[in-house]
């Protein structure tokens, strides 16, 4: 699991565990994960810690192997992995560089590293992709083109992977949670949304909560989508 250290990504680990899954988690500072992993092992299931700056290339090589080696193998990639925060601007005025943060962080780094986990996934016999992307790759939201182009990048690429390697037992698939947000930091989203105008445009008029994503994500990694791939599911109370 790519973006472990992030409050979505932070609670989607404790759902797998839940599940009964094993977990590699892996963010930036990998020190910071260890009070998850902790965790995890708490609820007796096995859990490994790799550090990763998904702008480097080595760093992204080097968890390839450590993820591989962790449990004997890899049934699972969730990608989840997020830059630093979505540097804001629109199309003229943000600066240059952030439209290559963004799209290193959200495409590059993870096409790097499914290109050295896949074919080691089809030897095994396949596996589950999921990609979490984001409502702004599909209806934008003024100053957050470079963060919205990457998340529709990364969405195309989930497609691609769908196609090539479909008839390697490899399934890809995604899901764009809309706004969410942790119970600490609810009212506080809902205030600045709601005053954006966004919620008028969402058939629920609320924002939602982290754990209302999770379902979907453990729905599109597991078996019970087996007949599933190249698909998403947007979470996001029905935005219009």
């Amino acid at each position: 699991m790519t973006g472990a250290g992030g409050l979505l990504g932070s609670d989607l680990a404790r759902a797998f565990a839940r599940e009964g899954a094993d977990l590699v988690l892996t963010t930036r500072t990998a020190a910071k994960l260890d009070p998850l992993a902790d965790e995890i092992r708490a609820m007796g299931r096995r859990a490994a810690t790799v550090a990763c700056d998904f702008t480097v290339a080595h760093d992204i090589d080097n968890l390839a192997e450590a993820a591989w080696d962790a449990f004997g193998g890899i049934d699972v990639v969730l990608l989840s992995s997020q830059p630093p925060q979505p540097r804001l601007g629109t199309l003229l005025d943000a600066n240059e560089d952030a439209f290559f943060e963004q799209h290193q962080s959200i495409v590059w780094g993870p096409l790097r590293l499914m290109r050295a986990l896949a074919p080691r996934m089809m030897d095994a016999g396949g596996g589950s992709v999921v990609t979490i992307i984001s409502s702004t790759g599909f209806d934008p939201i003024e100053g957050y083109s470079a963060y919205g182009l990457a998340k529709g990048s990364l969405w195309l690429l989930t497609q691609y992977m769908a196609l090539e390697w479909g008839p390697h037992g490899i399934r890809a698939n995604a899901f764009a949670p809309g706004l969410v947000a942790t119970t600490g930091e609810y009212e506080a989203h809902t205030a600045m949304v709601r005053k954006a105008g966004v919620l008028e445009r969402t058939a629920l008029r609320r924002v939602g909560r982290n754990e209302e994503c999770i379902g979907a994500a453990i729905h599109l990694a597991s078996d019970e989508s087996s007949f599933t791939t190249g698909q998403r599911i947007h979470v996001d109370g029905g935005r219009f």
